[in-house]
């Protein structure tokens, strides 16, 4: 016997529990809008019964949205920490769902398929949580193609749960968070110089949003066996970058989580005003190169021309004043 239980029980249980955001979307409309057709990152690959998506989100702490670091590890174990909340709180809601008789099951907030995985920094996990979250009504997507949300701009950690309930569904937010050409924040602020124009080079972003991940570890381990002096060999066994290695196997720090810079800096977020400008609004990164890259953008925009990467997401970036 099933209980039955609206969208807005769920969404209280989910607070209860601990997410700060909490959106719905009809698991039909993410199978009919996969972010990108030729990679199947739909909920009915993964199980025929989502009838439903909830998309939860937990907000970045606000003392480590303060530090400036591309690497630095406090706000990596921080993130790991977050992660690992995130998904006791999808676990709990999936027991209480189907405490109500409806089968349901997690996606793990950083989950990426091998079969999906490309040397080129290009992974994937089964469900575009970004994607999906713009489609539960928790935001739009930037320059960069990170989630923006009202509240705390990109500083979210994203999980969700697939249901066989069947719940009222939210609405997309039609009007675009970001403000583009005219801000570029996150693209003076890369390390990876990686923001492309409504887009982003994952091959350039990986090696710093995952500095002690599998290519690092993989790069790491090459050069110790190729290493032909013992010593050399034995230094480079016992350095810092073999004990990173070391303990972001035993808990993922740096592994999923790590230069959030783009996601600091942004101004989008009723959190930035209040909480991280006093520390964020001056940017380091940013050189005569990187601001020439985004006059050149805001150039195109203003003249009219046609752009490859607004048009292809145009359904998450939503409609631009």
């Amino acid at each position: 016997m099933t209980a039955e239980l609206t969208s807005r029980d769920v969404k209280e249980k989910a607070r209860e529990l601990g997410a700060d955001l909490v959106g719905i979307v009809a698991g039909v409309s993410l199978n009919a809008n996969p972010p990108d057709p030729k990679i199947p990152q739909t909920p009915e690959r993964i199980t025929p019964d989502s009838k439903s998506v909830i998309v939860l989100a937990k907000a970045f702490l606000r003392g480590t949205s303060r530090l400036k670091g591309k690497n630095d590890r406090h706000k990596q174990y921080s993130a790991e920490l977050q992660f690992s909340e995130l998904e006791e709180i999808s676990l709990r809601l999936v027991y209480f769902l189907e405490d109500h008789g409806y089968p349901s099951i997690t996606v793990p907030p950083m989950h990426n398929e091998a079969l999906m995985y490309r040397a080129d920094g290009r992974s994937h996990g089964p469900l575009s949580l970004p994607h999906a979250a713009v489609e539960a009504g928790l935001g739009t997507l930037g320059l960069n193609l990170m989630l923006l949300t009202p509240e705390y701009g990109p500083r979210v950690l994203l999980g969700a749960v697939l249901t066989s309930a069947d719940l009222e569904p939210d609405s997309r937010m039609e009007t675009a968070l970001c403000l583009g050409e005219e801000c570029g924040r996150c693209l003076l602020t890369c390390p990876g110089d990686a923001v492309l124009h409504w887009g982003l080079d994952a091959a350039k972003c990986a090696p710093h949003a995952s500095p002690y991940g599998f290519e690092f570890l993989l790069n790491h381990m090459e050069n110790i066996v190729k290493t032909p002096e013992k010593e050399k060999q034995l230094a480079l066994l016992r350095s810092a970058e073999t004990f990173n290695a070391w303990q972001s196997i035993l808990r993922g720090v740096g592994v999923y989580t790590g230069c959030t810079r783009c996601v600091d800096v942004c101004p989008v977020g009723k959190d930035y005003e209040a909480h991280i400008k006093s520390a964020q609004e001056e940017i380091p990164e940013e050189t005569p190169q990187k601001r020439a890259r985004l006059a050149e953008m805001l150039k195109r925009r203003r003249k009219g021309d046609p752009i490859v990467g607004l048009e292809a997401s145009r359904r998450w970036i939503g409609n631009r004043p």
